[in-house]
């Protein structure tokens, strides 16, 4: 029934007379081993390959892992902003959901220590996160004023008015020099 295994012939890296291997050949191996470490739960291993990967090209799915890890703090330091920047490659690429967790990776990075914060803080954190993350952006600061009327928006959705209302102090007292 399955006697055609047998006679399955193997080929094996030095049956290529050491040609080096194509970009995309590494990538594609890069990627099976970033999803074989993924399942695995090694989440380490698995970031060092998809950083790899982005060495040679940008990868939506690259991107888009590294992120999450970063976004997570899973096999990576937690960094929001690091998070950020790479799902907003990502969506650029044309991931959507990418640019959903971006902005879902900013709310996280400006509610870090939130009732510490002054106005002057979340502006000057807003402008950290812009800077890193879309530093394509013509302008920054209408970038910095634009985030911080999106959380803004957010918290009065929710009627969470005393948020709402530091967002945009910080917008309205910063953002208009």
């Amino acid at each position: 029934m399955s006697s055609s295994l047998g006679h399955t012939h193997h080929h094996h890296e030095h049956d290529h007379h050491e040609e080096p291997m194509s970009p995309e050949g590494a990538v594609n191996l890069l990627l099976v081993l970033g999803q074989t470490a993924l399942e695995a739960g090694d989440y380490e291993s698995a970031a060092d390959a998809y950083a790899s990967i982005l060495k040679i090209e940008q990868n939506e799915t690259a991107l888009y892992n590294l992120g999450s890890f970063y976004a997570r703090g899973a096999g990576l330091r937690q960094s929001y902003v690091e998070g950020a920047r790479l799902f907003h490659q990502a969506e650029l690429l044309g991931n959507a959901k990418a640019g959903k967790l971006c902005a879902k990776c900013m709310f996280d990075f400006l509610h870090e220590d939130l009732d510490s914060k002054s106005p002057a803080d979340l502006y000057a954190a807003m402008a950290v996160f812009v800077s890193r993350v879309y530093p394509e952006a013509v302008n920054q600061k209408d970038e910095v004023n634009r985030g911080l009327l999106a959380i803004a928006a957010t918290h009065l959705n929710k009627g969470e008015d005393v948020q709402a209302a530091k967002f945009l102090r910080a917008a309205a007292e910063f953002g208009s020099n």
